[in-house]
């Protein structure tokens, strides 16, 4: 794999044959090795006799030989292996960007709306403040009142730019310890206006006191998004009954959180419960079927799981837990 004869390694360190910023960790795990009684893999990086760097994963066990207690190594030329982890990864958060900015681009109407009004409160205020100058004498207390809701308003139209900026923004995961119903209330605002205009009435129960997760903020809310967006359009062909979106947090038993989300839709499918999951699978007419997949994909790489079951009589109820910060560590 170094590209070493048998004899011109049995004249060598294991040290030699390392990078250098990793050979003082393999001598520490190597005499761990002799204390303990084994360990599980780990990486380091090995130097090809040409000089070109080989990522190597190693496991050691210790054996006894006549009364002397010897580690085993064996190594594992990984590269090729991890290469194709980090490509995948990328394809993954270009594809999960690509559907963030898609599901942005389907609630556009909605942040107009949401934007428009802090910017017609900002317009109304100045010219409130205006005419409060004019008088004679000026009313400066009515004038600071108006400013004071000027700042106001446009606080709120910042907080909304920003929020449309993380959500569209290309950028590395990160892992950040946060209150995800917060994150959800702020997915919501999104919505709101999308949410209005589909005469769908919300209703939520977000527990107090929840344990804190830890994980990328922005990818987390792309999962709500796409969830209670995904709701809404099921609820899109429901005349006959009311058309209610449930969207529910709470403490699961690992000590961890459970968010549910339900819709009283037309459900789905025994069937298809699990292929609803599947790369490129559909219902939709205009559906790229990337969606949840990306979702369960997003969640469990924060270590939690999602699913999906049908309600009883009609609707369907996705899930997806996460661990709390604590155990996420």
């Amino acid at each position: 794999m170094l590209g070493y004869s048998r004899q011109e390694l049995l004249t060598m360190k294991v040290s030699d044959l390392q990078a250098p910023e990793m050979r003082e960790q393999a001598v520490g795990v190597i005499r761990g090795e002799l204390e303990r009684h084994g360990d599980a893999p780990f990486e380091t990086v090995d130097l090809h006799r040409s000089g070109r760097r080989i990522l190597v994963e190693v496991t050691n066990t210790p054996i006894f030989d006549h009364g002397h207690k010897l580690v085993l190594s064996v190594a594992r030329d990984v590269t090729e292996r991890k290469r194709a982890a980090e490509a995948l990864q990328q394809m993954h958060e270009q594809l999960a960007h690509a559907n963030r900015v898609a599901t942005m681009g389907q609630l556009t109407a909605s942040i107009a709306h949401e934007i428009a009004q802090p910017i017609g409160a900002v317009y109304n205020r100045a010219n409130a403040a205006i005419n409060f100058l004019n008088r004679n004498p000026p009313d400066l207390e009515e004038v600071r009142e108006a400013i004071s809701r000027i700042a106001d308003a446009a606080d709120r139209a910042r907080e909304i730019i920003v929020r449309i900026r993380e959500q569209v923004k290309k950028a590395p995961p990160q892992k950040d310890c946060f209150d995800l119903n917060e994150a959800i209330e702020e997915v919501l605002l999104l919505a709101n206006n999308a949410i209005t205009k589909d005469a769908i009435a919300v209703q939520t129960g977000f527990a107090k006191g929840l344990p804190p997760v830890q994980g990328d903020r922005v990818q987390l809310q792309q999962v709500a998004l796409n969830l209670i967006l995904n709701a809404m359009e099921a609820m899109r062909s429901v005349d006959d009954r009311s058309r209610k979106l449930q969207i529910t947090t709470q403490e699961n038993e690992a000590g961890g959180v459970l968010v549910t989300v339900s819709d009283t839709g037309p459900g789905i499918p025994p069937e298809t419960l699990e292929r609803v999951f599947e790369s490129f699978f559909t219902t939709k007419s205009s559906g790229m079927g990337i969606g949840l997949s990306i979702c369960r994909s997003i969640v469990e790489a924060h270590g939690g799981s999602l699913r999906a079951s049908a309600n009883e009589p009609r609707g369907a109820t996705f899930q997806f837990s996460l661990p709390g910060a604590a155990a996420g560590r």
